[in-house]
């Protein structure tokens, strides 16, 4: 089974339904895939879509992640660390429309790092960052 970072972007279009939700939903019921969840990402995504007018409770909508086989990734001391240095990186090298990392897109970069796996994003700025050595997370966008 092969571990799979999910970014707050992409797991928000799964819960709301947006444009390309069935994209996550083949990769969430795949058996080859174990989705991780980046700690930072449970708490984006509870208020990112209560606020777009989702009415679950946070542990409904981690519940339902977790019964996709999805787990929570909480960051290490490390990983602390290492956030520190791509929110640095970040602002020494911004993306075209002046992106840089906010401490939960530095925290999700910095576990899957850790872990060595891929990240799945709508976020195209830590493609960039990635293409140009900055960080060594897999990065796709959905």
């Amino acid at each position: 089974m092969t571990a799979v970072c999910l970014d707050t972007s992409v797991v928000a279009t799964w819960v709301l339904q947006e444009r390309g939700w069935q994209v996550v939903d083949a990769l969430l019921v795949r058996p080859d895939v174990e989705p991780v969840l980046p700690g930072p990402v449970l708490t984006e995504l509870v208020e990112l879509v209560r606020r777009k007018g989702n009415e679950a409770t946070g542990a409904e909508i981690r519940d339902a992640l977790t019964s996709f086989g999805a787990r929570v990734e909480h960051p290490t001391d490390d990983d602390l660390l290492r956030a520190a240095e791509l929110i640095e990186v970040g602002k020494a090298h911004p993306g075209p429309q002046g992106e840089t990392l906010s401490l939960g897109d530095a925290l999700v970069l910095a576990v899957t790092e850790r872990l060595g796996t891929s990240v799945v994003t709508r976020d195209t700025y830590w493609h960039l960052l990635a293409s140009d050595g900055q960080t060594t997370a897999k990065v796709a966008t959905l």
